[in-house]
């Protein structure tokens, strides 16, 4: 997965990263969240990336994660809970023959997976790197260009 962004600040062998929030992020929170990730409403978040090329602040760059690990932050989020629930379903279903305890295994393991995904989300560390430089006046996906409107947001 690869996204515009702009390098606010650097921190050694890292830059901060103002970059935009795309459709799979859901508006209010995106799934490749970390605890630096800045939700407050906007369009825009801010990653910790590796700074491979060595950007400076205010330079319009590529940030990169690896496709593997957005599949995998996408099927934790969406997938699981949802396979969970009916694996415990109808295991309760043809343990116990009564629809209700298997009705109360589906929610359980619904709230189960939900504190399963709090727990991997303070440990799932998503590494992000700068890896090129994007040139803002051939780049027709950079929505960090000076006078671009955002989405969502009129002149009038």
């Amino acid at each position: 997965m690869r996204q515009v962004g702009k390098v606010l600040r650097t921190e050694g062998e890292y830059a901060l990263v103002h970059v935009e929030k795309r459709l799979g992020c859901g508006g209010e929170r995106c799934p490749l969240s970390s605890s630096l990730i800045d939700d407050s409403g906007s369009d825009f978040y801010t990653v910790r990336a590796r700074n491979d090329v060595h950007a400076c602040p205010g330079d319009t760059v590529f940030v990169e994660v690896r496709d593997t690990v957005a599949l995998s932050v996408a099927f934790f989020l969406y997938l699981f809970p949802i396979l969970l629930a009916l694996g415990v379903y109808l295991l309760f279903l043809v343990l116990f023959a009564r629809q209700v305890l298997a009705l109360f295994g589906l929610f359980g393991s619904l709230g189960g997976s939900f504190l399963f995904l709090r727990w991997l989300n303070a440990r799932f560390v998503i590494d992000y790197r700068v890896s090129a430089f994007a040139h803002p006046e051939t780049c027709n996906q950079c929505p960090l260009q000076p006078g671009k409107i955002p989405q969502g947001e009129n002149r009038d």
